[in-house]
């Protein structure tokens, strides 16, 4: 196919590619920590901290609607199962849903009362629920640990589909190689033509991807992920010049302190098995 065919074609295509993106799934999952860090913030405000908790509850079920959108990707069925199991089984997730669905229907808040001290407050859900996860923990913290619970399975989604879903693991050499197609369609997807300039400049092929993968869009929720998990969605793998310029956590953003600790350390230190690991020396 000549080259100015080759590049109307992949113009025509990108839009395709394009026109749902994964970012409907990353507002959403921040959209609900925004309200779950907003209810550790309410304080002795319990008017404050029960609209909150609504909106958290139905932002947390809007984000596996959200990802459930994705079905019609390759596997995606298949990837979803365990974690629809893991949702049916999970006392708290399963709760938090039945919790939502009744208060959609104009529901009571089942909360039982709190301890306050000074301007901070701690509330709990009534104790004749039967589920002692819940009887025992501030509702703040089992709404983390549900969150938690999403942000795993959406962190998987970018593992396991992530060439599907995330322009920075779609447009790499890796996996336009799979596909048997190379850095010049790629070129054509997201400017419409080949960058034979870059060549005439010096670049070759690993840094001409590099340079596209500039101009996409990526995962827009890696400090979740990062504050929360102690990991990101994966890096591409960039080229071996570059490793001296490469972005600290700090500098990406990631430094994300999840809502009901006053620091990331804090958090690390309660939930050691979360810190990040080390980077490879």
């Amino acid at each position: 196919m000549p080259k100015d065919r080759l590049a109307l074609w992949m113009c025509q295509n990108i839009s395709v590619y394009m026109e749902h993106t994964f970012d409907t799934v990353d507002h959403k999952t921040a959209e609900a920590e925004l309200f779950l860090a907003a209810m550790a913030k309410a304080g002795t405000d319990i008017f404050a901290f029960q609209c909150y908790l609504s909106a958290y509850l139905s932002a947390s079920r809007t984000t596996t609607l959200a990802l459930q959108q994705f079905k019609d990707i390759p596997n995606f069925e298949s990837w979803y199962l365990s974690h629809r199991e893991r949702l049916q089984s999970d006392p708290v997730a399963k709760y938090l849903l039945d919790l939502r669905n009744d208060h959609v229907h104009g529901g009571p808040y089942p909360i039982r009362g709190g301890t306050f001290h000074g301007d901070k407050a701690e509330y709990f859900f009534d104790d004749r629920l039967g589920i002692p996860a819940l009887e025992h923990q501030d509702i703040v913290s089992v709404c983390r640990q549900h969150f938690v619970t999403l942000l795993e399975i959406v962190l998987d989604c970018y593992v396991v589909l992530g060439s599907e879903i995330d322009p920075q693991q779609y447009f790499t050499k890796e996996h336009f190689t799979a596909m048997g197609r190379g850095v010049l369609q790629a070129e054509c997807e997201v400017w419409g033509f080949e960058r034979s300039s870059l060549s005439e400049e010096g670049y070759d092929e690993d840094a001409r991807w590099h340079e596209l993968r500039g101009h996409v869009s990526g995962c827009k929720i890696n400090h979740l992920f990062y504050g929360y998990l102690g990991k990101t969605t994966p890096q591409p793998a960039e080229p071996e010049e570059y490793a001296d310029f490469a972005f600290t956590p700090e500098d990406n953003g990631w430094l994300h302190v999840p809502a009901g600790f006053g620091a990331l350390e804090d958090y690390w230190q309660a939930h050691p098995d979360r810190r990040p690991a080390e980077p490879d020396a």
